[in-house]
């Protein structure tokens, strides 16, 4: 029996992993809405090119609006779990991306070719970037086109920069629009000073919100933890919580009104 308790708890893991591994498999799929912010970055010319256009034909289903934002929400099969790709939005732009160019249907491109920047060979690299992060979490420089777009928020860069350079974040713009875009997902990066309830970990006064960290503190512009006037943490879960008791009372205030006529 103890051996037949251990098969079962056994089989029952194995087919919870394979269970979870399917729906990150599946993730974005139809019904899901997500925004990222885009560039494609130029270090011979240190800056981001102009916003890809919206050719305003069919398309998967990721696709842009001309606002520097992927637009994800996954209209056929091909753009979801696993197809939802930069490639899937290249497709969709209608420019050609490999590993060594970005071409523009204009004729002009960002291209390997040549190219040096602080004396060094540049190529290209496909960058990914967690909501409000400052650094790259993953960065490829071959088959750009098969990275993948996993989360809402996250932005992408397809930059040329010699190996080992700093790649920037998508143009603020961006990321302030796809931000906009999803109201529903908790944003701190791009939040300027604030006075009074927050304060730094050194000293009070004014502050700049600088975003999440990994374990999910809320932390200013250089690493360190915002904390509240009682002088504790914050948490995004503790930002949630207190914006769902507000949206409560909010509620309970609005119940009095109509009671009474």
């Amino acid at each position: 029996m103890a051996l037949a308790g251990i098969i079962v708890v056994g089989v029952a893991l194995v087919a919870f992993s394979w269970t979870a591994r399917d729906v990150q498999a599946l993730s974005p799929t139809f019904g899901d809405h997500w925004h990222h912010g885009f560039g494609v970055y130029d270090c011979t010319s240190e800056s981001f090119v102009p916003h890809l256009v919206d050719p305003q034909e069919s398309n998967s289903g990721i696709h842009t609006h001309s606002d520097g934002v992927i637009h994800n929400h996954p209209a056929s099969s091909t753009a979801t779990g696993s197809g939802a790709t930069l490639e899937r939005f290249f497709e969709a732009v209608r420019e050609d991306l490999t590993d060594d160019a970005v071409v523009f249907t204009d004729g002009t491109s960002v291209s390997e070719e040549g190219a040096t920047c602080d004396g060094e060979p540049a190529i290209l690299h496909a960058a990914r970037f967690a909501p409000g992060a400052t650094e790259p979490t993953e960065v490829i420089t071959e088959d750009l086109g098969s990275m993948r777009l996993l989360n809402d928020q996250e932005s992408y860069v397809i930059a040329l920069v010699p190996e080992g350079a700093d790649i920037p974040n998508a143009p603020a713009d961006a990321i302030a629009q796809a931000s906009a875009s999803s109201p529903g997902i908790i944003r701190t990066d791009g939040l300027q000073d604030f006075d009074g309830g927050l304060h730094g970990a050194d000293d009070g006064g004014a502050i700049n919100v600088g975003g999440f960290n990994d374990d999910d503190v809320l932390v200013d512009g250089e690493g360190n933890p915002v904390l509240d006037a009682d002088g504790n943490e914050i948490t995004r879960q503790s930002i949630e919580l207190q914006a769902e008791e507000l949206q409560g009372e909010s509620g309970d205030d609005a119940d009095g009104e109509d009671d009474d006529g």
